[in-house]
């Protein structure tokens, strides 16, 4: 979603260029080669780094989640490790959402490398690690925006996909785009979806956005271009659900009797 999120290949470039120039007749000559003494076709100026409408379907998808008082969704993992020796590896993961504004969010993260388990209500945020019985809180600003610009700031902690839960979605995503398109519908899970794709400096990242209803992410794929390896984030999210409350007890820890305290410094990022 970290964010902390295509560079398309010679022949998706050379079709959307055949598809924005203009259909000439073979037997009438081109108002390039009528005007031009030698006979050349003026150049095709390239499309638009930013695509409209790929923009237009993110912020709607934005705005329907920046409206919504609470929402959870689950979400089903793949991530790459690339190891010392070049060698990348992939890794399975599974987590659930809730989010309630202005401020409580939960998260259970569970992978093949560990399980993060992430509660924050009010002004504190307690992470516990179950594999290792240790668990950590802090005090945090009193909304999710502040809280995670904390995390960021303060901890180098991020928490992925949590970019959903801002005030404003959109300003996360956009932040630092140099190229936008719209590719076309595609499936996620049998499903119709509308498929966007858009580059950073370091990074490229898709969305998949369903159709009906709310345009809400049903698939996210992230790909950390510069790093060694290339390694790459996808999320297949569902089971969206926006109720009118959570309940408050869903925001607060609930740890085993024996877990052990530790700094929150010495808290490791939920990966990826």
């Amino acid at each position: 979603m970290a964010s902390r999120f295509l560079t398309f290949s010679f022949a998706a470039a050379m079709v959307a260029l055949l598809r924005s120039s203009p259909v000439i007749a073979a037997d009438s000559p081109s108002p390039a080669s009528a005007a031009s003494p030698a006979g050349r076709q003026a150049p095709v100026p390239p499309p638009p780094a930013l695509d409209p409408r790929a923009q237009q379907l993110l912020q709607g998808a934005c705005e329907s989640l920046a409206s919504s008082k609470a929402f959870t969704f689950h979400v089903e993992i793949t991530f790459d490790q690339v190891l010392p020796s070049d060698v990348k590896l992939q890794f399975a993961a599974a987590a659930d959402y809730a989010v309630q504004r202005p401020d409580q969010l939960a998260v259970d993260f569970h992978s093949d490398l560990g399980a993060k388990k992430i509660w924050y209500s009010g002004d504190k945020i307690t992470m516990f690690d179950p594999p290792h019985m240790v668990y950590a809180s802090t005090e945090v600003p009193d909304s999710i925006d502040g809280m995670m610009e904390q995390l960021e700031t303060a901890n180098n902690l991020s928490i992925p996909l949590a970019d959903l839960a801002y005030s404003h979605p959109c300003d996360m995503f956009r932040k630092g785009i140099v190229y936008s398109a719209y590719v076309g519908v595609n499936d996620v899970n049998g499903e119709d979806c509308d498929h966007l794709a858009f580059a950073k400096k370091k990074v490229d990242w898709q969305i998949w956005l369903q159709r009906s209803g709310k345009h809400l992410p049903r698939k996210i794929v992230i790909n950390y271009r510069t790093a060694p390896g290339s390694p790459e984030y996808a999320g297949v999210l569902s089971d969206w659900k926006f109720p009118a409350t959570i309940p408050a007890s869903d925001f607060e820890p609930v740890l085993p009797k024996d877990a052990k305290r530790i700094d929150f410094k010495k808290v490791k990022e939920p990966k990826p």
